[in-house]
């Protein structure tokens, strides 16, 4: 499965979909947010991800590339921490 069908099997509810979704893309999204964030805030960041890419799978569009939507909800994650502390 590719990652727009996955986006689209965890949208349907297949939770087996995010668990793949995170293997694939939760090292290259924390080795980028380890440049910018301290490491206790890469993990938190990670899952605060992964849970809103799974509360907006219904509403992705294959318009371009699944890892820039990733990557923008990441970078969204990390600016709230950043605000936060």
């Amino acid at each position: 499965m590719n990652d727009d069908e996955l986006i689209a099997a965890l949208a349907a509810g297949d939770d087996t979909a995010l668990r793949e979704l995170f293997t694939r893309h939760a090292p290259w999204l924390a080795a980028r947010l380890r440049a910018a964030l301290p490491p206790p805030d890469v993990e938190d960041v990670l899952q605060e991800t992964f849970l809103a890419v799974w509360k907006g799978a219904s509403g992705y569009r294959p318009r371009g590339m699944p890892q820039a939507w990733m990557w923008v909800i990441a970078r969204n994650q990390a600016a709230q921490i950043g605000r936060a502390s």
